[in-house]
C-alpha cells in the first residue's frame, strides 16, 4: 500500500506517459462515464483498505499500551480516543468541548484525528488522479530526405539537366501511383487553386476566412490539402505523398502500426526546401512582343496563332524551349501569353524573366497588355506543418534565429521550364466563353474587393502578381515531384538533402500532468500507510516481537466488561474522562 502508488508514479513519469493498447483506448473513448465509475470504485476500495489497516494498527497499539503496566488500565478519554481512531469517526460532541479543553493533550489528540480523517478523505482523489486514463501528448524526432535544388555538384546538375521537365505530357507509374510528367493538362485545377489561395493571402484575408486548396494531382489519397500556397514544397510524411515518403523508421511513431493505431491526433512539422519568386506587373499599352497570325492551311478565323519575339536589342532571349507558337481560340475573351529571359547582368547572379499577357476584344479593354517582371524561383527553407484535426498542411518561412531563412539560388535552367508550364496553363485554360486564368483574377476582384472586371486597375495588377506567383510556386512543387520520379534514373546522393522535424501526437493512457500536484495528492495516502506501518513496528518493539495479548480494547464485549476503578465520579455523578478503566486481559493462546 505504501509502495505501489509511487512505483506506478515513477514508471509513468520515467516513460513520459504510458500508452494504452488500441482496444482499451477505444473502450475508454466510448465509455467515459463507466471509466469514471471504475476509477472512483478503485479509489474508494483503496481508502477502505487504508482505513482498515490503520484501525488494526491502532487496536494493536491499544493492546500493548494497556497491557504494559502492572495494571492493564487506561483513562475514559483514552478509550474514547481508541474508539475514534479505530472507526475513524468523531465520538465527541459539542457538549464535551469543555472537557476537551481542560484535559492536557486532549486537543492534540482531536487535531490528530481530524488530520487523519482529512488524509483518508483525500485518498480516493489521489488514487483517481493517478490511475485515471487521459489524453496526453508525446513528441518524437523525424528525419527524411528530399531533392536539393541548390546543389552545385557537377554530377547533380548533370542529373537535373538529364531529367528536366519537358513540354511533352505523358503518364508515369511510380510505386503504384500514376503521375503526369508535365506542368499542364491534368494539373489545371490544382494550378488555378494554388493561384487563388495565394491571392487570398495577398489581399490580407484572415486565416479563418481562407479556404484550403486540395491538390489531387499530387497523388495522395483524397488530395493534399494546403492552407495557402504550397510554396514549392513537396510534402512527405504519413499524410504527404506516399510514393515519395522518405521518413526514416527510427524513432518514427508512424512506422509502428501499434503506436499509430492508438494516436488520437497529431501535428508534425518538417523543415523542407520550398521555392519562392517575386512578381511585379505593370500595364504597357503601347508595346508587346505578342503577335497574332492566321493559322496556315486553315480557312477559319475561329483559331489564331500566337507567337512572340524577344527583343535582342534590349538583351532579351527566348525562354520557351520547344515552343514555336500557341494555337488558341479566337473569341471575344481570349488571353494570350509569351515569355522571355534577360541573362544575368554584371553584379547579378540571376537572370530576369518576363511574362507578357495580351487580351483580345473584351479582354483588350479589361486586361490590355500586361508585362510582369519575374525573379527566378529561389530555394528557401519552410516549416511545413500537417494538422490532423483540420486535415491540412501549412507552410511558413523557417526562422534562423529571429530572422527568416535566406533564399538560395537554384540550378540555372530550373525557372525556364516553369514558364513553359505557365504558358500551357494560359493556353489550356482558354475556352469559347473566357479564359479560366483571367476569370479567376476578375472573380477575386469583384467578390472580395468590389473591383469591376470591365476596366484595368492597380488592384487587378496586384491580383495578377499573386495569381502568377501562386501558379509558379505550385509548378515548383510539381516539378519537384517530376524530378523525384527520376524516370528510372535515381538521383545521386549529392542531389539529396536531409529533412529534420518533429511530431507532437496525442494518445490515450496514463500520464503525469503536474508532478508537484500529483505527488501532493499521493502524500495523504502515503502518510496514513506509513503511520500504520510505524504503529505496527512500535507494537513489535513494545511486545518484544511477540503477540502476547488477544483482546481488542475497542470491542463491545471488552468495553462492557471493563470497570471504572477507584469509583471517583464527578460531583454530578457522571464518569469523568480522567477516570481509569480496567480491562480483563487474556493472554493469547498458543
Amino acid at each position: 500500500m505504501i509502495l505501489w502508488p509511487w512505483v506506478f508514479f515513477g514508471v509513468v513519469k520515467g516513460k513520459h506517459g504510458i500508452q494504452m493498447n488500441n482496444q482499451l483506448s477505444d473502450n475508454v473513448a466510448r465509455h467515459p462515464h463507466q471509466v469514471g465509475a471504475i476509477v472512483t470504485f478503485i479509489g474508494t476500495i483503496n481508502r477502505l483498505i487504508a482505513t482498515l489497516l490503520f484501525g488494526k494498527a491502532v487496536v494493536r497499539l491499544g493492546q500493548e499500551m494497556i497491557a504494559r503496566g502492572s495494571q492493564p488500565e487506561v483513562t475514559v478519554f483514552g478509550v474514547s480516543a481508541l474508539l475514534a481512531f479505530r472507526h475513524m469517526t468523531m465520538v465527541w460532541g459539542m457538549r464535551q468541548w469543555g472537557q476537551l479543553v481542560k484535559g492536557k493533550g486532549r486537543l492534540a489528540v482531536v487535531a490528530l484525528l481530524l488530520a487523519s480523517l482529512g488524509a483518508l478523505a483525500l485518498i480516493p482523489s489521489g488514487t483517481a488522479n493517478l490511475i485515471t486514463p487521459g489524453q496526453f501528448n508525446k513528441t518524437a524526432e523525424l528525419k527524411g530526405t528530399e531533392l536539393d535544388f541548390t546543389s552545385s555538384d557537377p554530377q547533380c546538375t548533370a542529373w537535373f539537366a538529364e531529367n528536366q521537365v519537358t513540354n511533352d505530357c505523358d503518364w508515369q507509374d511510380y510505386k503504384n501511383t500514376s503521375f503526369t510528367t508535365c506542368l499542364g493538362e491534368n494539373q489545371m485545377l490544382d494550378v488555378l487553386d494554388s493561384g487563388r489561395a495565394n491571392m487570398l493571402s495577398a489581399i490580407g484575408s484572415r486565416i479563418e476566412n481562407q479556404t484550403t486548396s486540395s491538390f489531387n494531382q499530387l497523388g495522395a489519397e483524397g488530395g493534399i490539402r494546403f492552407l495557402g500556397s504550397p510554396k514549392g514544397v513537396l510534402p512527405i510524411g504519413p499524410d504527404g505523398i506516399p510514393a515519395f515518403d522518405t521518413l526514416q523508421a527510427q524513432a518514427n511513431p508512424f512506422a509502428d502500426s501499434v503506436v499509430r493505431g492508438g494516436i488520437v491526433s497529431y501535428n508534425y512539422t518538417l523543415r523542407q526546401q520550398g521555392l519562392e519568386t517575386m512578381v511585379n506587373c505593370s500595364y504597357d499599352p503601347t508595346s508587346t512582343p505578342i503577335l497574332y497570325e492566321a493559322v496556315p492551311d486553315l480557312n477559319s478565323t475561329l483559331l489564331i496563332s500566337t507567337v512572340g519575339t524577344c527583343d535582342a536589342a534590349n538583351g532579351l532571349e527566348p525562354v520557351l524551349k520547344d515552343v514555336v507558337q500557341y494555337m488558341t481560340l479566337n473569341t471575344n475573351n481570349t488571353l494570350t501569353f509569351w515569355g522571355c529571359k534577360q541573362p544575368p547582368s554584371q553584379g547579378s547572379p540571376d537572370p530576369t524573366y518576363f511574362i507578357y499577357l495580351r487580351g483580345r476584344v473584351n479582354y483588350r479593354t479589361s486586361i490590355g497588355n500586361v508585362t510582369c517582371r519575374v525573379s527566378p524561383l529561389r530555394a528557401r527553407d519552410f516549416d511545413v506543418t500537417y494538422h490532423s484535426i483540420p486535415n491540412y498542411f501549412t507552410s511558413q518561412a523557417a526562422l534562423s534565429g529571429l530572422e527568416e531563412s535566406s533564399q538560395r539560388q537554384t540550378y540555372s535552367t530550373f525557372t525556364d521550364s516553369m514558364l513553359v508550364g505557365f504558358g500551357n496553363i494560359i493556353w489550356e485554360g482558354q475556352n469559347w466563353a473566357s479564359n479560366l486564368f483571367a476569370e479567376a483574377v476578375f472573380s477575386m476582384g469583384v467578390k472580395n474587393l468590389g473591383v469591376p472586371s470591365t476596366e484595368p486597375s492597380d488592384t487587378h495588377l496586384r491580383l495578377f502578381e499573386a495569381m502568377i506567383q501562386g501558379v509558379l510556386e505550385y509548378e515548383g512543387t510539381y516539378s519537384r515531384l517530376v524530378y523525384s520520379l527520376g524516370l528510372g534514373n535515381p538521383p545521386p546522393e549529392t542531389c539529396l538533402r536531409t529533412i529534420n522535424g518533429n511530431v507532437v501526437y496525442s494518445v490515450r493512457g496514463w500520464y503525469i500532468d503536474d508532478v508537484g500536484a500529483q505527488a501532493g495528492l499521493l502524500m495523504p495516502m502515503f502518510l496514513i500507510n506509513l503511520t500504520s506501518l510505524c504503529l505496527l513496528f512500535a507494537c513489535f518493539i513494545m511486545g518484544q516481537f511477540r503477540y502476547t495479548y488477544d483482546f481488542d480494547a475497542t470491542d463491545s464485549m471488552a468495553l462492557l466488561t471493563a470497570l471504572v476503578v477507584n469509583v471517583r465520579r464527578g460531583r454530578d455523578g457522571t464518569v469523568e474522562w480522567h477516570n481509569k478503566v480496567h480491562y480483563e486481559v487474556d493472554r493469547a493462546r498458543g
